[in-house]
């Protein structure tokens, strides 16, 4: 695996060495400055203590999470998996800890370290049921050295060429504020990229610590932090759910809680101004997110985050382009046109030289999903009301073009009221829009391709003139 890190400041490169140095935060920290020693520790029996070697290290906590802890892959497929470890105080500390990976069994799956920090990739060897499992060691800015307990994630491996599915989280720790509430979104992707949240069944969110209270509907979990302390209360929050194909599957991630009037943070990634934690991508055919820091009542701080971003993948064939100016990046892959889809995580982190959190998101990546959508028409949109414009999309079968009738069950809806869907005649890939009042309007076709019954779904947005 390879590391892919671009720096948006060579100032910044300076100050986010002298504030590890100092043992400045990490992701998902609070904004009360960075305490020399901890908090309550983690949940879950996770926390460890210093190892008595004196001064603020003696008294510091520690929580370790795998994000997921129950997971599938095929054989010869490959399957990331990530751990963080945060602090008492909430600071994201991933990055000074070395993790050590093991698997119970070569024969059933392997695991290896990637170079996101914390991660690794698993990969499929045999049929059969295995023990992916991680001790973490941390080294504090002082020296002091914490060996965290042993941790350990169940992955099932199916046959070669399975569908297989797994959960995509959109935070790898979070920050909150006492009184916050704040929607999560997890995701069930199957081994083609398809979002297959809906087809999961027995969504469960569950909190193993007061300090966040769940409320959830299906695969969105509604947290609520508590906190009337001056120190940082902290829980895991864990999801699970019933793949379609009858399998378990569940992951895990720390949350930290500071007191009211706290600024808390979290790295949000969005694509056409939805919030996103999986993407997919093509050869040839860039897909771009847009990265925002938003504070705990809901402000865009994102240019106070004038540091030090960095985006690491676990993937040796995704190119990633951030501009520092726009915070949009693009991501490409270089996985030749018929390729197997191949899956891994992009971790995001944004820095700042005058505030201390350094909030971390990720994404699930495909690159080459077995079957996609393609729309080559103009994007956003816009037409001229009352003319009307028809557009079309493509099916593409990792990456290559295999026409319309490898997709059934074509349908078109309309997302707003000021356009009227017509259809046309013999191409149900294509639909005539009527504009019918001025404003912003999306279009989504939906269809299920080839023998694996793949279902897709593209959103074409506009405006009306």
């Amino acid at each position: 695996m390879r590391t892919q890190t671009w720096t948006t400041w060579l100032l910044a490169i300076t100050t986010a060495l002298m504030l590890a140095a100092c043992g400045g935060g990490g992701g998902g920290s609070s904004g009360a400055g960075t305490p020399t020693t901890s908090g309550t520790g983690g949940g879950g029996g996770s926390g460890g203590s210093g190892d008595g070697s004196g001064g603020s290290a003696a008294s510091k906590t520690y929580v370790m999470q795998l994000g997921l802890t129950a997971g599938q892959v095929a054989v010869g497929g490959t399957l990331p998996i990530t751990a963080t470890v945060v602090d008492g105080n909430g600071n994201d500390v991933t990055i000074s800890t070395q993790f050590t990976w093991s698997s119970s069994d070569s024969g059933i799956a392997t695991v290896s370290n990637a170079s996101v920090p914390g991660s690794a990739n698993v990969r499929g060897t045999g049929i059969g049921v295995a023990t992916i499992s991680v001790v973490a060691t941390v080294t504090a800015a002082d020296g002091a050295v914490t060996q965290l307990p042993l941790q350990s994630a169940s992955v099932t491996v199916l046959a070669a060429g399975a569908t297989t599915y797994n959960l995509a989280l959109p935070y790898p720790a979070l920050s909150m504020t006492h009184g916050q509430m704040l929607p999560v979104t997890a995701s069930l992707i199957d081994s083609h990229g398809a979002d297959r949240s809906a087809a999961g069944t027995g969504w469960t969110w569950n909190s193993n610590g007061a300090a966040v209270q769940i409320t959830s509907v299906g695969n969105v979990g509604t947290l609520s932090a508590f906190n009337t302390a001056s120190t940082v209360a902290q829980a895991l929050v864990s999801v699970s759910v019933t793949a379609p194909n009858g399998g378990a599957l569940s992951g895990m991630f720390p949350v930290s809680v500071v007191a009211a009037g706290v600024a808390s943070y979290r790295l949000v990634l969005s694509q056409g101004g939805a919030q996103i934690n999986a993407i997919s991508v093509l050869n040839g055919r860039p897909q771009s997110f847009a990265s925002r820091v938003i504070r705990n009542d809901e402000t865009d701080t994102t240019s106070a985050f004038d540091g030090l971003w960095t985006f690491t993948t676990t993937s040796p064939t995704l190119a990633v382009q951030p501009n520092a100016s726009t915070r949009i990046t693009t991501i490409g892959t270089s996985l030749p046109n018929g390729a197997d889809a191949y899956q891994s995580v992009l971790s995001v982190s944004a820095g700042s030289l005058t505030l201390t959190p350094r909030p971390r998101a990720s994404l699930f990546v495909t690159e080459q999903p077995t079957w996609a959508l393609i729309y080559n028409g103009p994007q956003p949109l816009t037409l001229v009301n009352p003319i009307p414009a028809t557009v079309a999309v493509q099916v593409v079968h990792r990456g290559i073009d295999e026409g319309i009738m490898q997709c059934a069950g074509w349908s078109w809806t309309a997302g707003t009221g000021n356009i009227v869907l017509l259809p046309v005649l013999f191409a149900p890939n294509a639909i005539q829009i009527q504009p019918s009042a001025p404003g912003p309007f999306s279009v989504t076709v939906t269809c299920t391709a080839g023998a694996e019954a793949v279902p897709l779904s593209m959103t074409i947005a506009g405006t009306v003139m």
